[in-house]
């Protein structure tokens, strides 16, 4: 007797134990659509775009020009590996660059105490913090500052469509983020030093009314990179404190037309993760088509080419954490596109 019960208490052990098993492995979230997707407009037929070579040397006369420099002021250097090509002035209140690599332009201007500023605009940003946004400085208006940089577009000769996000953060908001986020030694005097009412700009731009992707990723390691275009500013009572801009490539002819459905995309994703065992709730949150300058070894025949791309962000929600995963959708082939 005691044997059996023996055996019937391990066999019942045993079956509890798979039972919690299998509970654990089947377990999975659901996968929805965001409500506002499947009644929200989108386009129905896009084109591929030429990139046209860009003369970095007509781009650097724009950028002395504007920085009341001659070009011969800029100091040259090459990366032949790279086809990169590299002009750069440097003297005790700002540091100034004109970079080309392969077909994109990136420019770039820090005052000496415009670093701090540049980081505080990253983690504003990245981190989706609420500062002021409609509140005109004391030192400019917004109107003056968007006049500011349409001066600084036009003077760089950037013949792209684009729209202007601007946001105003005040001192006191600004000592709030040196705290926070950063390690700034000498405490709250040296705070006081740094902290001060700031603008902040970030420039969209746009094809044929398009956006193009503004934010990098991928690996050149690994042969694919999708590349970012976009500029970031930031003024303050001092004036253009830094400028940032990567990834500039002319737009030259249209080519072929592409068909486009939304639908059919939101139906891919869905298909993709009806397929795999997701453990926490998904949803596909946003889609929209945007254009890319895919760059790498893996890349050669896109590599002079914008293409449009569908982008949806994929939210999980992980203890009540929500965490964004990005998937790209050639527009042409209804393919995803791996950038790892």
């Amino acid at each position: 007797m005691n044997k059996l019960m023996k055996l019937f208490t391990s066999l019942l052990g045993l079956m509890i134990m798979v039972n919690i098993h299998l509970s654990t492995v089947t377990a999975q979230g659901e996968y929805s659509v965001s409500d506002e997707l499947i009644h929200d407009e989108y386009p129905e037929e896009s084109f591929k775009y030429e990139i046209i070579q860009q003369d970095v040397n007509d781009f650097l006369e724009g950028v002395a020009e504007y920085h009341n420099l001659e070009v011969a002021d800029f100091e040259h250097s090459s990366i032949p590996e790279l086809t990169m090509e590299r002009y750069s002035f440097e003297n005790e209140s700002y540091i100034l660059s004109v970079a080309q690599v392969e077909n994109s332009i990136a420019y770039g201007y820090t005052r000496s105490e415009g670093f701090v500023y540049y980081d505080v605009q990253n983690v504003v940003k990245e981190n989706g913090l609420e500062v002021s946004t409609e509140d005109d400085l004391s030192f400019a208006t917004r109107e003056e500052i968007t006049q500011e940089i349409d001066t600084l577009i036009h003077s760089l000769g950037i013949e792209l469509d684009y729209s202007i996000e601007l946001q105003s953060i005040t001192a006191n908001e600004m000592s709030i983020l040196l705290k926070e986020y950063f390690n700034v030694e000498g405490g709250d005097e040296e705070i006081s030093q740094t902290a001060t009412d700031l603008y902040m700009a970030s420039v969209k731009f746009f094809i044929e009314d398009i956006p193009i992707n503004d934010f990098a990723m991928g690996d050149y390691e690994a042969g694919i990179v999708a590349e970012d275009t976009v500029f970031q500013l930031t003024f303050s009572e001092n004036g253009l404190e830094n400028s940032d801009l990567r990834g500039y490539n002319k737009v030259g002819e249209r080519l072929n037309q592409i068909n486009l459905n939304a639908e059919e995309i939101i139906s891919l994703i869905e298909n993709k993760y009806e397929n795999i065992i997701i453990l926490n709730d998904t949803k596909l949150s946003s889609l929209e088509l945007v254009y890319l300058h895919l760059l790498g070894s893996k890349t050669s025949e896109e590599s002079d080419i914008y293409i449009p791309v569908w982008l949806g962000v994929i939210e999980q929600e992980v203890d009540g954490v929500t965490y964004p995963t990005y998937i790209f959708i050639d527009a042409e082939t209804k393919k995803e596109l791996t950038l790892h």
